[in-house]
Formats: structure tokens, sequence, C-alpha cells
């Protein structure tokens, strides 16, 4: 029995001002897009017995009608193709009001496609597997009543848990992300035992249990995640479970330091950087440190000099951590594009009660918008 566990492809994610002068998109709003066309023909190339997307299928909970018609064409192709697929929501693509209504009542029209989102367990049968599904919920109480209210499939040849949220053990493995929900071991609490269980929410590949893991995601959201292989899980069931990690291609990230020391010029800064740069690949996404650099030399630097060493690059989000005293911050020294400073200041402002991502998300289309028209 083999089955593909993939989770957190994010569709509609979008940073950056750089757009695609052939397709016109937001350039990292099109490599989520490509990410998961390379996912679904790979499934198309050699179809396993069951597809599981095991949350956040899209980046918000209202996503764009791009978005949409691309996971609607891709997901309703697997399903004509025979192959079941079962999605659950995750925490970034489910509605914090319930009357708002979900996606996933759309896609749930497809043949062969099933999906939980509604805030509750759901357990779906394919063929001889039992899906226990614990999509996002609206509050932990019904996150609590969903995992109580699981009961494995005796008449099943395999009974599989795919749920979204952080694993509580040893480690947590959290996003730091507001709503998180943490994963109870209901095979430890309830004596209950699956043949597997397919985590979503984590963007890196991680073991839990013999039986038990996050597939990761398709791409990068963030530079925390600069040193993952985006990817998917094909697993195959049987006397013991052998899991699979296929790397999907994904744009590069690099973190970097350049330290100096007080007494370094602009020369030696000059120098450093472009040794670092020369190491960066095209395309690249970059997070650049300057680190021990005197007030003095900072102030005599050329940044369009120091910038057009990285200009085979996506993006580059510089910092820069002057010599004492003082250890004085200066976060992206130079003024970049609009759509740049907008995200920077919605980074820095305290927005405690406002959707950050909606207002992210909506900023940046009327701003790509107006640019477009002008």
């Amino acid at each position: 029995m083999r089955i593909v566990h993939v989770s957190d492809t994010h569709l509609g994610f979008f940073e950056y001002a750089r757009i695609d002068p052939e397709t016109g998109l937001n350039q990292r709003e099109q490599d989520f897009y490509r990410a998961w066309r390379k996912f679904i023909d790979e499934v198309l190339a050699d179809p396993p017995d069951l597809v599981i997307h095991a949350g956040d299928l899209f980046h918000t909970p209202r996503p764009t009608n791009r978005a949409i018609r691309v996971a609607s064409e891709a997901i309703k192709q697997v399903g004509e193709a025979g192959v079941p697929f079962v999605l659950i929501s995750g925490n970034h693509s489910t509605p914090r009001i319930r009357a708002t209504g979900s996606i996933f009542e759309t896609l749930a029209l497809f043949p062969n496609v099933h999906v939980a989102y509604l805030g509750q367990y759901r357990r779906i049968r394919v063929g001889g597997i039992a899906v226990h599904c614990v999509p996002h919920t609206f509050d932990e109480k019904e996150w609590q009543s969903a995992f109580d209210a699981i009961e494995l499939d005796p008449g099943a040849e395999a009974n599989i848990l795919v749920t979204h949220g952080t694993w509580r053990g040893q480690k947590d493995f959290a996003m730091g992300e507001f709503g998180e929900q943490g994963i109870p071991d209901v095979e430890e609490k309830r004596g209950l035992r699956f043949d597997y269980v397919a985590l979503g929410h984590y963007h890196r590949r991680v073991d839990i249990a013999e039986h038990i893991s996050y597939s990761g995601s398709t791409e990068r959201t963030g530079f925390g995640q600069a040193d993952v292989t985006p990817g998917y899980l094909v697993v195959k069931l049987g006397e013991r479970v052998e899991r699979t990690h296929v790397p999907v291609p994904a744009r590069p990230m690099k973190v970097l330091t350049l330290e100096l020391l007080p007494s370094s010029g602009p020369a030696e800064v000059l120098s450093g950087l472009e040794r670092l740069a020369a190491q960066v690949p095209e395309g690249a996404i970059v997070d650049l440190r300057l680190v021990g650099i005197s007030k003095e030399t900072y102030l005599k630097l050329d940044f369009r000099e120091l910038d057009a060493l990285w200009s085979h690059c996506l993006a580059v989000e510089k910092t820069v951590l002057l010599a004492a005293p003082g250890q004085e911050q200066l976060e992206h020294a130079e003024i970049g594009s609009l759509t740049e400073e907008f995200q920077r200041f919605l980074r820095r402002a305290n927005l405690s009660d406002v959707d950050r991502e909606r207002l992210s998300r909506l900023g940046l289309e009327l701003l790509s918008q107006q640019m477009q028209e002008e």
C-alpha cells in the first residue's frame, strides 16, 4: 500500500515586489505554484493508492481566484485519474469566523476528493483505508473533542491519522504562529495504534516515530527554513513503514553574515561583500547581516555600488549592526521599493488586533496593481 503525504503548500503566498515579465505574477507566488505543479505531475506520473494533504493547502483562508484555480485544476486532475485525495484544513486555511465559509466546500465537489474542514473529527473510508481527519479547529475545546471522538476502524486494512499542529513531546515542533494547536499523543493516552500518522504545519521533514512524520513544506516561507529541503513523502505501509522524502526544486535562500573589525574601511566591506555575493546562486533570496562595522565607515558606504553586487538575486534583506558603543542595529539601511518598505513597516508595527496576513496581502495587491497601471 503506497501513500503520498504532502503538506503546507501555501498556495497564494507572495512576497517582494518582483513581477515575472512573462506571466505578470509575483515571482514568489509563482514559485509556490511551480512547486505544487511539480508535485502534482509526479503524482500523476506514478499514481499512489492515496494522496493525503495534511493542511495549509492555501496561505490564507480567503485565497485569491488565481490560487483557487491552480489548486482546483490540479486536485480535479488527480481525482479524475482515479486517485483518492484527502485534504484537511490547517491554521492558515481555516477562517477565524465559522460563518465565513470555506473554499473546501467547493473542493469536495470533485470526484475522489474528500475534505475535512468543519473544525471537527471526520473518518473517511477510502477502499481498505480508514483516514481519521482532525483539521484545525476554532478553539481548544473543539480541538480536544475532535481527538476524543477518534475510533479506529477494525475492518480497515490500515488506520491513518492526519492532523495539523505542533507535536508536543521531547521537542515542540512549532512555527511560532498565532493559533497553533498542540497535538496530543492519542496513542499513548487512549491506547490507539495507527498504521501511520501524517502531520502538517511544521515546515521541516521530521520523523517523530517509526510511523509518525511531518512531510515538511513544498516551498520555503521564511529564512528560518533556509537550510530546509522542501518536498513530500512517499509512504509504503506493510510490516513496517517505509518513508522516502522526495525533494521539490525551490528557490534558494541564503543567510549570510559579514563580520567586520571597527577598523575596517569601505574597501574591506566591499571586498567582503563581493566574496559573499559570488557564493549566491542566481535568483536567490538573501538575508544579509553586516556585523561590527563602525559608524564612520557605514556613513561612507556607497549603497548603490553594494546593491549592484546582488543584482542577480531576487531580493536581499539587509541588517547592519554597528560596532560599540551601543551596538546600534540598523535594519535595512537603504530605502527599498514602496512594497518592500510597506512589508518592513508591517514586520515592525504593533498590530496585535489586526489580521496581519490579510492586511499584507491586500496592501501588496493594491500597490502591485498601482505599479502595473503606472
